[in-house]
């Protein structure tokens, strides 16, 4: 089935998120570090991966070292070279990089990691908060000298999920309204995160998201770049017209009372969450 307007709200929304975060919000560091061996994803490819889940890809991103290489030993791969044992693909949204075949040497190299990895669910907040266990990425990342694999669930990380939509008359000839609610799951390691992020996105209320079309959207199947083109996120908005958006009417953000938060951390004993939703709505002829 091809992609619908649902889809397409949603791939923006992430992408939008993603990029306020890391601009507005800062919310990266720049590192260095080994990608381990780890469990093969894809057949014909032996995939190696970081201690960390999601790598900075956005090219609009002041001062994020966004990789587009890897080294092997001494010597620096760029995706697509390395002879017939080479770089096949850096996965930015997993952390992870595609080889075609085993490498005899560390793989290490030099990238930007979020604050925050940021992902789609269709999960409920009961799967999400109550029924999964989540590890620190920073535990894992001085403690286990090893790769994440695909199963790893980590924190801070945030979950975006469509949260039902309704189509209201706006004027003659089929013209509605479509609003969409979309909630954001926020899992963290401190209360600063946690009144940072609620802040950050609380004052965004009342501002322009812009729809990405099927073909602007900018990562492949591996989680790298579609055709080799990098990804920068203003240089994909800026030429857009208000037309081409969605608008955020209203952003709420809300807490959990201590008993909630009590079960919570039953669970995930460290870990700090909130929930924030967000109305949107677009202006548009959805029978025609």
């Amino acid at each position: 089935m091809k992609p619908q307007f649902d889809n397409q709200v949603m791939s923006s929304m992430l992408l939008w998120f993603d990029h306020t975060l890391l601009t507005k919000g800062e919310a990266y560091q720049n590192t260095t570090g080994q990608f381990y061996s780890v469990s093969d994803e894809f057949y014909g490819y032996n995939t190696y991966a970081s201690t960390y889940s999601q790598i900075v890809a956005d090219a609009s991103v002041t001062g994020a070292t966004i990789p587009t290489g890897l080294y092997v030993g001494d010597n620096l791969v760029n995706v697509g070279e390395g002879g017939a044992d080479g770089l096949y693909a850096i996965d930015y949204n997993n952390g992870r990089s595609y080889w075609s075949g085993a490498q005899s040497e560390n793989v290490t190299g030099s990238f930007a990691i979020k604050d925050f990895n940021v992902f789609l669910t269709n999960s409920t907040e009961d799967e999400i908060l109550f029924q999964s266990q989540y590890t620190n990425r920073n535990k894992i990342s001085n403690v286990v000298p090893t790769g994440l694999e695909s199963d790893t669930k980590t924190y801070p990380v945030v979950y975006l999920k469509n949260d039902g939509s309704s189509n209201e008359p706006f004027a003659f000839g089929g013209q509605d309204n479509t609003i969409m609610n979309v909630r954001a799951i926020v899992i963290a390691d401190s209360q600063f995160e946690i009144d940072a992020i609620g802040s950050l996105f609380r004052d965004e209320a009342r501002s322009m998201i812009s729809l990405f079309t099927a073909s602007e959207m900018p990562f492949n199947q591996f989680g790298y770049y579609r055709n080799g083109t990098q990804y920068n996120y203003t240089g994909v908005t800026g030429p857009k017209s208000s037309s081409e958006g969605l608008y955020l009417e209203e952003v709420n953000v809300s807490r959990f009372d201590r008993v909630l938060e009590n079960e919570v951390r039953k669970f995930n004993p460290n870990v700090f969450s909130t929930i924030i939703d967000f109305e949107i709505s677009k202006i548009r002829f959805p029978r025609g």
